[in-house]
């Protein structure tokens, strides 16, 4: 059986539209029970666009390039993702092409938390 078939059921979920109205209405917290798929999906669309917005291209965010406006756009990226998405370092660092410890560095940097 075809996982995406099972994750898009209508009798589940309901329609794709209604899924990600769902997801949308969540908290932070809650978000981490919604199916992976769902989550992946929002994060990657919320990347493209802050990409268009910015006009680099998401290979370009992706490959870790620390020149011109890039480490600002990350930056931002990551704390949108780890405040309002809820995700992990880890994750933060395979959606924006970079370290953990990279990510780890920008929010410390960004919400002004020193390391001991």
């Amino acid at each position: 059986m075809n996982i995406e078939k099972v994750l898009t059921d209508e009798r589940i979920f309901g329609t794709d539209d209604l899924a990600e109205g769902m997801l949308g209405e969540a908290d932070r917290r809650a978000r981490r029970s919604f199916p992976i798929c769902l989550r992946d999906r929002e994060v990657s669309q919320l990347i493209e666009e802050k990409c268009e917005r910015e006009g680099i291209s998401l290979r370009e965010l992706q490959m870790g390039i620390h020149r011109g406006a890039m480490p600002e756009i990350r930056s931002d990226l990551a704390l949108k993702l780890a405040r309002e998405r809820g995700l992990t370092l880890a994750e933060i660092a395979r959606q924006l092409g970079v370290s953990t410890s990279a990510i780890s560095h920008i929010l410390r940097r960004r919400i002004g938390i020193q390391s001991t």
